[in-house]
């Protein structure tokens, strides 16, 4: 085969000029063959472990006039800092180091249950010194509205408010349009109400410290963070993106939509929404508790104007058409950072108010299936072997006898019957 390859390579150049000719690339067109067929395949010799921890050997040797020594002193140093790391807690060594987007709060870490409110339990880690952020008016109100609405032991009084509107309007027509336009705006200031209505009727025992502290809302500034990690992703707003984007979100929810604008009873379906970070803050609930929020800026995914699909399948969006852009009531810009995923937009060239959307991977999470499979599988039981017939009797002396195989008949010797008698 070598000969063959250097008759064809002399056919391409017949005046080579050696030794510029023989690279790399002639190298393993000659040889290549050859050394495949002496020596098996390569993964089993390779020698790129070898040389790297050579190279670590190499780095041991300080004083070149006794390399013995300084390999001795090195290796033995690093094995004892290797051994005692193990055993420390709170440092970053090679052995417990995390993992990139990691999304453990040690800030947070507490063995006592308590620590960790039920309501919203700690679902990542943000990141950087957090900075003062005062948030009043209508995004205080849309934000605390959106963690309320959220929140499961929120919804018992969510009925009870609905069934107060339609005793209300009794009188006339009441729909599932008005309920929802009417708790948009005026749940949150009820739900405070009732709770101090029932504070005052059944006393303070009678509501639960978290039902009240999220009554009460949020208080005193709120924290704005550069970044946070959940999940395997890493998170910043769209004003931190540069070379890479961390801003891309994408969330499926089930929406109340109308077919149109005189329309009174919606259809509850799910739909995915696709957006930008363009900021991460954390509510302050009367000390007690916090909850971190993204708001985020949304294509038009309800008219149709903002998304679409092209031939290929691909999914594109037009951050010129945006919706619960958080101007009105009724707008619902923020989320939960559990509730997100993590996308990033390309520019489409033949488009360019167009951009392609592509999924991110999670770092350090994978996607291993379900083991649909594993319930059709017939588990045969542990075959437990039993020495059967192991008896005491009265004078403790233990009798051992098989019982689950067949007996074997063996002839005696008379001589020895007689002498042990």
């Amino acid at each position: 085969a070598s000969i063959r390859a250097a008759s064809t390579l002399y056919l391409l150049d017949p005046n080579p000029k050696l030794p510029g000719f023989f690279t790399i690339m002639v190298h393993l067109v000659v040889h290549l063959a050859t050394e495949a067929k002496l020596g098996g395949p390569v993964c089993y010799r390779y020698m790129y472990f070898v040389e790297r921890y050579l190279s670590v050997l190499k780095s041991y040797v300080r004083n070149k006039a006794h390399p013995e020594g300084c390999l001795a002193e090195a290796y033995l140093a690093d094995e004892c800092i290797t051994f005692c790391s193990r055993y420390l807690e709170g440092f970053e060594t090679k052995h417990n180091q995390p993992t990139r987007n990691d999304d453990n709060d040690e800030s947070v870490a507490c063995s006592d249950d308590e620590c960790t409110p039920y309501l919203f339990p700690h679902v990542g880690k943000p990141l950087g010194k957090p900075r003062s952020y005062v948030i009043r008016g209508l995004t205080k109100m849309q934000a605390h509205r959106y963690v309320l609405f959220n929140c499961p032991d929120v919804n018992p009084y969510l009925r009870t408010h609905a069934d107060e509107i339609r005793r209300t309007y009794r009188q006339g027509r009441i729909t599932p349009k008005i309920i929802e336009r009417i708790q948009n705006e005026k749940f949150h200031e009820w739900f405070r109400a009732h709770i101090m209505d029932l504070e005052r009727k059944n006393g303070i025992c009678s509501v639960k410290n978290d039902h009240r502290w999220l009554a009460r809302g949020p208080i005193g500034p709120a924290k704005r963070y550069r970044a946070f990690n959940t999940r395997g992703f890493r998170f910043r707003p769209k004003h931190l993106d540069g070379v890479t984007q961390n801003s891309g979100v994408v969330l499926s929810a089930k929406t109340s939509s109308y077919t149109k604008s005189s329309d009174t009873n919606p259809i509850l379906g799910d739909l995915t929404y696709y957006g930008r970070v363009i900021d991460i803050i954390e509510l302050n609930y009367s000390g007690q508790f916090s909850v971190v929020l993204f708001k985020c800026e949304w294509v038009d995914v309800v008219s149709g104007k903002g998304v679409k699909k092209d031939k290929y399948g691909y999914t594109l969006v037009n951050f010129s058409h945006l919706i619960h852009t958080g101007e009105k009531v009724e707008h619902e810009p923020f989320i939960f950072p559990n509730q997100a995923d993590q996308v990033y937009y390309v520019d489409d060239p033949m488009n360019p108010e167009w951009s392609v959307v592509r999924k991110n991977k999670p770092r350090d999470i994978y996607d291993i299936g379900e083991d649909e499979w594993a319930g059709d599988i017939e588990i045969e039981p542990f075959h437990v072997s039993h020495l059967g017939g192991m008896s005491s009797n009265a004078n403790n002396y233990k009798q051992w006898v098989r019982t689950d195989v067949e007996g074997t008949t063996v002839d005696v010797d008379n001589n020895a019957l007689n002498n042990e008698g």
